[in-house]
């Protein structure tokens, strides 16, 4: 091996490591993550409370505590309705299939063929038909484990995101100061403020854009008369941080409700196809009104990012990919090193 190759090969092992860790440590690695987007997202609130007089530590509180307690009550609002439809999902999928067998109609002597072939490969040879035995209480201990780590993950997360805020300043001294000259120090002050200001900038514009579309898809399915119509609206804004891929699952799952609560076809037209409309005006006109263009990335960088942060941290990461890589995007416009990654994947 070359001594030029040398660099390239040890960058590579270095970053199998890191993906390999982020894997890893998703546990540990996603409460912070989730943390550092909500502190660009709530900085804002706390900044101006502090220039009323307050100090910043209560300032913190009142707005994490405080913004707790919103999500919480409107949770507890969603969960009657999202719990009746996980229940009843086997029910509503089995009416969502006669609803599309009636408009597939024509195919149906080809499905009775395979239903025949299949009732033929798969008929018992004799005596009693084999029992099936469900073991629940695998499946209840997966659920308890799984609801414990995301209430872990969510204390996690609310704590982490005070003490980030209520310290900010104190923070990001603390890094200007592990830089040894001063005017280092004082270009890397500058250089976390407006990374913060642009961080900030870019969450609270993108979640006002999905309070729009979510109170848009609520009044627009309330005006329908679809059940549930809050629920449909709070997936609409939280699936809208998802570009492309988010709007398309919600108006799947919209086009499915509406199967489900509604006889007539127009009906169904009107509710997938106002919802099209919104995510069509929202992502043509007023997300480029409000932001100056579509995205801080490109459409190649979007993709990458979504498949690489829901493979690393599954749904979560999904929905935190953009604004995470639109992080990283910013940190390496101002590093002279990492601007080539920058440039890869601005827009």
């Amino acid at each position: 091996m070359g001594p030029g190759n040398q660099p390239l090969v040890l960058t590579l092992i270095l970053l199998l490591i890191g993906v390999t860790a982020l894997r890893l440590a998703a546990s540990l690695l996603l409460p912070i993550a989730i943390s550092l987007l909500l502190m660009f997202l709530l900085s804002p609130l706390v900044r101006w409370l502090h220039g009323k007089g307050m100090r910043e530590s209560i300032a913190a509180a009142i707005v994490v505590f405080g913004t707790v307690g919103v999500l919480t009550a409107g949770a507890a609002g969603l969960t009657e309705p999202a719990s009746e439809w996980l229940r009843d999902a086997p029910a509503i999928m089995t009416k969502v299939e006669v609803r599309l067998r009636k408009v597939v109609r024509p195919f149906t002597r080809l499905q009775k063929t395979a239903e025949q072939l299949e009732n033929a490969t798969t008929a018992p040879t004799g005596g009693q038909a084999p029992k099936v035995q469900m073991q629940t209480s695998g499946v209840l201990a997966q659920i308890g484990g799984t609801t414990a780590n995301a209430v872990a993950g969510t204390l996690t997360v609310v704590f982490l995101t005070y003490f980030l805020l209520a310290s900010g300043r104190l923070f990001r001294v603390k890094i200007a100061r592990m830089v040894g000259d001063a005017d280092r120090r004082e270009r890397l002050t500058l250089a976390l403020t407006e990374i913060e200001g642009h961080m900030s900038k870019y969450l609270v514009l993108n979640t006002v854009i999905s309070l729009f579309v979510g109170a848009a898809t609520w009044g627009l399915l309330a005006a329908v008369g679809m059940p549930n119509p809050m629920l449909w609206g709070a997936v609409a804004f939280v699936l809208n941080y998802v570009p492309y891929v988010g709007a398309l699952v919600t108006l799947v799952l919209i086009i499915v409700a509406a199967l489900v609560a509604f006889d007539e076809s127009q009906r169904i037209l009107i509710a997938g196809g106002g919802f099209f409309l919104i995510n069509l005006l929202e992502g043509n006109l007023i997300t480029p009104l409000v932001l100056g263009h579509k995205l801080p990335l490109n459409v190649v960088a979007i993709f990458v990012s979504l498949l690489f942060w829901g493979w690393v941290w599954g749904i979560p990461g999904a929905i935190i990919a953009v604004p995470l890589t639109v992080m990283i995007q910013v940190i390496c416009a101002h590093v002279q090193r990492w601007r080539r990654v920058a440039i890869l994947l601005d827009n």
